[in-house]
């Protein structure tokens, strides 16, 4: 009867999750420059562009992409609960316009080329361009990449300076299916006003150290599973193997009820867990 008060007891145990804060900065960004070949990117340039530009570049678009690794980071289990994109405006044309954030379907790369203006250089190997998603031989689905339609977040942007996105529950949902799965993890598609000219918006890349884009995400850790010996995520026999082995003696691990010893209690600890 001790041991099954005891069991009860511990089962019912609840825990206050603890919030964690993980703070990261591209690996990749890109422009997407509208041109049918394709000759033109700013894979290592210090800024990419959103928007549509004037005359003098030939009233053609232009789309952001940029891509954090939260994966390589947050440790696995992790749920995401807040999720903020900040980015610096470095230069812009007259007039406030919706720059949105959407979330890419597919992969791309980033190259050498790099230029000042937003006209671009000759596209490098590996870049991404308004018809490649590799250059010179992979190409998208569609030109002007691939994303979903709707888009995860949007701000107004006017003067230069830094505008921050979110949270929203659409980059709350992209940041964890990038967690959770990143094999599916391309990004962000940033997609300015490309009907107006002169609409475009700069924003400073992953190159310009003091300004880069900074993606802060808010996140509950996995909780510990008790019993779970081995570290796996799983209580079975191998986390009783180990228990049994330490039966009697002074053990900080196998000591489940934090009692001093392992004995009938740690045992029916671990089976109410069991799983």
């Amino acid at each position: 009867m001790r041991i099954a008060a005891s069991c009860v007891a511990l089962a019912v145990v609840s825990f206050i999750a603890r919030a964690d804060t993980l703070v990261i900065y591209p690996v990749a960004d890109n422009t997407l420059i509208e041109d049918p070949a394709g000759a033109w990117s700013l894979g290592a340039a210090g800024q990419f562009y959103a928007g549509r530009v004037g005359e003098n570049g030939g009233n053609s678009k232009r789309r952001g992409v940029v891509r954090f690794d939260p994966a390589a980071t947050l440790p696995a289990g992790a749920t995401v609960t807040a999720v903020t994109l900040r980015l610096n405006c470095s230069a812009t044309q007259a007039g406030t316009f919706t720059v949105s954030l959407h979330r890419g379907l597919d992969s791309w790369g980033e190259g050498t080329s790099s230029a000042f203006g937003g006209g671009g250089a000759p596209s490098t190997p590996n870049d991404a361009t308004w018809i490649h998603r590799f250059y010179p031989d992979v190409l998208w689905d569609a030109p002007g990449g691939e994303f979903v339609a709707t888009a995860s977040a949007s701000k107004s942007i006017g003067a230069v300076g830094f505008y921050t996105w979110g949270t929203t529950p659409g980059m709350v949902a992209d940041v964890q299916a990038w967690i959770d799965q990143p094999a599916t993890n391309f990004g962000w598609t940033v997609i300015g006003n490309e009907v107006t000219l002169q609409s475009v918006k700069r924003f400073d890349t992953r190159e310009s150290p003091s300004t880069k884009p900074v993606l802060t995400i808010t996140y509950t850790p996995a909780p510990d599973v008790l019993g779970d010996l081995t570290g796996d995520g799983h209580v079975d026999g191998a986390d009783l193997g180990i228990l049994l082995s330490a039966w009697g003696l002074t053990h900080p691990g196998a000591d489940l009820d934090d009692d001093g010893d392992v004995d009938g209690t740690d045992l029916a600890v671990l089976f109410a867990h069991w799983g």
